[in-house]
């Protein structure tokens, strides 16, 4: 008899399983393997129906997945209730005032003096030790810089040979500086913008054109300029004790 016959609680004797009629016997060994694959079966299932049950409750609150994975039907932080104060700063608060840049940071600093007095007229004299301080921050006309190498070629007067000079060893080949690459790398990566942003950007910006093609080849040559100070950064966060991320992805 099937040894998986008597895991059911069934107990039958070596006599009586004797008597059992041949094709009786092979239907309790056929029912004893189904019952095993069935329960097999159901254990799988409920395996991944624990799997799935666990992934439609978790959220943000619960697990390291980020804000923005949570489902729509997530329970929303409760709003506060609607206060009777005013917007805006409150009586007694401490205001913040803009950042003023250093005098030295300045490019001109310009002296305005009062030359009559508000209320009557009369003309002032004086200096005030603590003049009020206005700044307009500007950006100044960007231009790019293109400077352009001429190769020029002779002919050996000796051999007729046509010889023509070369690069620099310090002038890339690829037509681009070193800012350039580092701009394109930072605003695709850090800032996140498509080839096209990134195109359109450079060019109504900066005023330097440059096809889809070369956004993404100066995209690579940065990456590949640090992928090796990139390995060092992530072998040092596997081998740290603590890893304080989540499972945020980032889309290129």
């Amino acid at each position: 008899m099937d040894e998986n016959c008597l895991a059911y609680g069934i107990e039958i004797s070596d006599s009586d399983w004797e008597k059992t009629p041949a094709n009786v016997k092979q239907l309790v060994e056929k029912m004893g393997q189904h019952i095993k694959e069935s329960d097999k079966r159901f254990a799988d299932l409920e395996a991944k129906y624990q799997e799935l049950l666990e992934k439609i409750n978790r959220t943000s609150k619960n697990s390291s997945s980020p804000p923005s994975s949570d489902p729509l039907n997530t329970e929303k932080q409760k709003q506060k209730n609607k206060s009777d104060k005013k917007r805006g700063g409150q009586a007694g608060h401490k205001g913040h005032s803009r950042h003023l840049y250093d005098a030295s940071e300045c490019e001109s600093v310009l002296e305005h003096h009062p030359e009559t007095c508000n209320c009557c007229g009369e003309k002032l004299v004086g200096v005030d030790s603590n003049p009020y301080r206005h700044q307009i921050v500007e950006i100044p006309p960007i231009n790019p810089i293109i400077v352009e190498h001429r190769l020029h070629q002779l002919e050996c007067r000796n051999c007729g040979t046509l010889t023509r000079a070369k690069l620099p060893q310090d002038v890339a080949n690829r037509g681009y500086g070193v800012r350039v690459v580092a701009l394109v790398a930072v605003l695709s990566g850090l800032y996140r913008h498509s080839t096209r942003m990134v195109q359109s950007a450079m060019q109504d910006i900066f005023g330097i054109r440059m096809c889809l093609g070369t956004v993404n080849k100066l995209k690579k040559e940065a990456s590949d300029a640090i992928e090796s100070a990139v390995w060092e950064a992530k072998i040092y966060v596997q081998n740290s004790p603590v890893v304080g991320a989540d499972e945020t992805y980032l889309t290129t």
